[in-house]
């Protein structure tokens, strides 16, 4: 059977070269389609995550902790990210802080000395997310001074410049006074860093609400571990590598972040005194609306064009069906049964198939980093991945057979058992030779059909384009 196929293919190679290039163009337009439509998708994700969304995607715990529990509560801080993540990379940043100290009044103008004092706090924090505007970052304590790093923003407010000394008050328990000396300025990177919600003041440096409250003054995490000054609070920001994440574990992923803070608060660690907060399951509540948003415009995008592709392969089919009426009215005429000669189509359309089952996904790499650099795509650097996966594969497969089923259709609907006679009495010398009301019908069916493609293929056209 298999070299009567080819010799049926050989007989009709240009009608047969016109379907195999239709297939192949749609089985590859409408994969490239697919998998552009999840690698935008899920590039897009990962970059929402990593920028406007990244401070809802974090996990903020802090807690009061006494003496000696600094190391459990970090394992509790990582068990619980582990959680909240659902197994994904991350990334856990700490900012220790002291209670509040009472600044000089010798800092304010002399007009404004009396009331309340200003108050500032000290801190460990994350050097990465600094930059130094002055002076040299702050070390050991020495020569009974603890060596600080001002906001650029108190500096300039207080008039402190590095090599500046004064002695702080304590608000709380510990030593009642705190002598420091200004060894540097420095500002935040990023205000819009995550990192900063540890911040009570935000990154700003000043805040005044009632009273006027400066920093935190930048220092050496040895000074917290040597008891002056005392520390007060801890804070983590655990935030995750979400480089590794597709559309399709956004379920999954915040029913494991919604229930992460409570468990982390209930851990022994922290003794009841932590709070824990992420609006993860939130923001991935708003990707998942906005991704359906953009499935839904990509689906009738696919629609439009498989009418298109569609219509384009039954005209071929259509065609290469009519070229063979007379071999397969032989056929039923040497005794041919109809499900031989169904097999024979099927055959053959599969044989037109098989090269779009894997050329298309192969294509579709390239076609998607062409894409990706066109318009907004590369005006915003936005990576994707052009990786061939299991579903481009299936993507391939299925359109390359649902165009099999387009080609083979009109020969498997002419292969009724009454075919061959109805064709035969119209050649018959009593036949009237006069064409029946239903071929103009039809001839006004196909211009309409006609019509109706240029319109879907303009109107795909201009979706496209948008």
């Amino acid at each position: 059977m298999s070299g009567f196929v080819f010799l049926r293919v050989r007989a009709h190679r240009l009608l047969l070269a016109a379907a195999l290039l239709s297939v192949l163009l749609t089985t590859t337009v409408l994969t490239t389609l697919a998998a552009f439509s999840g690698a935008v998708g899920d590039a897009g994700l990962r970059q929402a995550l990593r920028t406007r969304a990244a401070a809802a995607a974090a996990l903020q715990v802090k807690a009061q902790l006494p003496p000696g529990a600094r190391d459990a509560a970090d394992r509790a801080v990582a068990r619980g990210a582990r959680r909240a993540f659902d197994g994904l990379p991350f990334t856990v940043h700490t900012l220790v802080r002291s209670g509040p100290y009472a600044l000089p009044r010798t800092l304010r103008a002399p007009d404004t000395r009396k009331g309340e004092p200003d108050l500032t706090h000290l801190a460990a924090l994350d050097r990465s997310r600094l930059t130094l505007t002055a002076g040299h970052w702050p070390g050991p304590a020495a020569h009974g001074r603890l060596p600080v790093a001002l906001p650029e923003a108190a500096a300039a407010r207080l008039g402190v410049a590095p090599g500046r000394r004064f002695t702080l008050d304590n608000r709380l328990s510990g030593p009642a006074r705190l002598a420091v000396e200004v060894t540097g300025v420095y500002r935040p990177k990023d205000r819009a860093d995550p990192y900063w919600k540890l911040d009570d003041l935000g990154g700003r440096g000043v805040r005044t609400a009632g009273f006027t409250t400066y920093g935190p003054l930048l220092t050496d995490p040895a000074a917290f571990r040597g008891g002056s000054p005392a520390q007060d609070s801890v804070g983590w920001l655990a935030t995750a590598d979400f480089r590794s994440l597709t559309a399709d574990r956004l379920t999954e992923l915040a029913a494991a972040a919604g229930p992460a803070p409570k468990a982390l608060m209930a851990d022994p660690a922290f003794a009841g005194r932590a709070t824990g907060t992420t609006d993860l399951p939130a923001a991935l509540g708003q990707l998942q609306r906005a991704l359906l948003v953009n499935r839904s415009t990509i689906l009738i995008v696919a629609l439009q064009l498989i009418l298109l592709a569609g219509y384009a392969l039954l005209l071929v089919a259509r065609m290469l069906s009519a070229e063979r009426t007379g071999e397969t009215a032989l056929l039923r005429a040497r005794g041919a049964s109809r499900r031989r000669i169904a097999g024979l189509a099927l055959a053959e359309s599969l044989l037109l198939a098989a090269p779009a089952a894997i050329g298309a996904p192969l294509l579709a790499g390239p076609l998607r980093q062409l894409l990706a650099g066109q318009g907004a795509l590369a005006r915003i650097g936005l990576p994707l991945d052009t990786g061939l996966t299991a579903p481009v594969w299936l993507t391939g497969l299925g359109v390359a057979l649902g165009c099999a089923l387009a080609v083979a259709a009109p020969a498997l609907l002419r292969t009724g058992a009454d075919g061959p006679r109805r064709r035969r009495a119209r050649t018959l010398p009593g036949g009237t030779g006069l064409s029946s009301p239903r071929t103009g019908l039809k001839t006004w069916g196909r211009t309409g059909a006609d019509l109706g493609l240029l319109v879907i293929a303009g109107v795909a056209y201009w979706q496209l384009q948008r």
